[in-house]
């Protein structure tokens, strides 16, 4: 467990801690968060869903697992919308992105670098599988609902339009079609999309860690308490009883799709926050307890 701290999880949180430090210290600001953020979505972000998906080994995924995992990702997803949205009163978008960040964790950051330091390299073809399932299901249909939201009483080609030249969105598809064909990525090319989605995790986190070092209000503090909860313990132990009790899935393929499940909540649920103007406050608490917590929730699922 010390070893997951001090090599996974810590060089993680300093990424964030340096840009709270400079958001304290006023050196970034809230607009220039907002910059490095567009950054993520519309340069960094393309560039890794594209390579991600590109090079998917398509072939060795569980789709049992898959299935089970994705039935996970829509209860928490309902729940954590119900949640902001007749709880806490919050407005549809924001809600909807609450959902999400119980759904879609912190996988890319937190777990595959994790379970390869404890299991292997064979470790990691169930959490990329889980990856890339997020980022053709969960994250795509993600930015097709921002852009419906966003451009509520707009024409029906007005929103098909803005959903067709959503950058993240058509650079996973052409990622997809990619790994589907066989077709190899010329070799600059491929070092182009590398270089550029590797970027997109740490500058995320240092904006995410900028956004934290501004005053919040107190009146919704409980409302990320809720949101890191759920995704700490009920998306685990739901995960559990699938792959567990209805699935009885083999250790090698459950236990790193439990570490994922046991995440904190996805980081990019507050990329999209700002992007269409919601509300960043809860989110990115939410991301920052769970964060916590998920060092000790991790731990417990890789030891399973």
């Amino acid at each position: 467990m010390l070893d997951q701290l001090l090599n996974g999880v810590l060089p993680v949180f300093g990424i964030g801690a340096l840009g709270y430090v400079f958001g304290l210290r006023g050196t970034f600001d809230f607009n220039m968060a907002m910059a490095l953020n567009k950054f993520v979505m519309f340069v960094a972000m393309p560039a890794l869903g594209f390579q991600l998906l590109a090079n998917a080994p398509l072939a060795e995924f569980d789709f049992a697992m898959l299935g089970g995992y994705f039935v996970t990702e829509m209860v928490m997803y309902a729940v954590g919308f119900l949640i902001a949205r007749l709880v806490f009163k919050t407005d549809v978008m924001e809600a909807a992105l609450l959902g999400l960040a119980i759904a879609l964790t912190n996988h890319i950051l937190f777990v595959l670098p994790i379970a390869v330091t404890l299991f292997g390299e064979t470790a990691a073809t169930p959490i990329v599988a889980i990856i890339s399932m997020d980022g053709i299901l969960i994250f795509s249909c993600s930015l097709i609902l921002m852009d419906v939201l966003s451009t509520k009483g707009a024409s029906l080609g007005h929103t098909l339009g803005k959903i067709a030249r959503n950058p993240p969105l058509v650079a996973m598809v052409l990622g997809l079609v990619i790994g589907l064909l066989g077709v190899s990525v010329p070799t600059g090319f491929d070092i182009f999309a590398d270089f550029l989605g590797a970027t997109a995790s740490p500058v995320l986190l240092f904006a995410l860690g900028v956004i934290l070092s501004q005053k919040a209000s107190g009146a919704r503090a409980m409302l990320p308490v809720a949101i890191a909860g759920v995704k700490l313990v009920v998306h685990p132990l739901l995960a559990w009883a699938i792959f567990a009790g209805v699935l009885q899935l083999t250790p090698e393929v459950r236990n790193p799709a439990m570490m994922v499940a046991a995440a904190p909540c996805g980081a990019m649920c507050f990329m999209l926050a700002l992007n269409y103007g919601v509300r960043v406050d809860a989110i990115a608490r939410a991301i920052l307890y769970s964060s916590i917590g998920s060092l000790i929730t991790i731990t417990v699922a890789a030891s399973l």
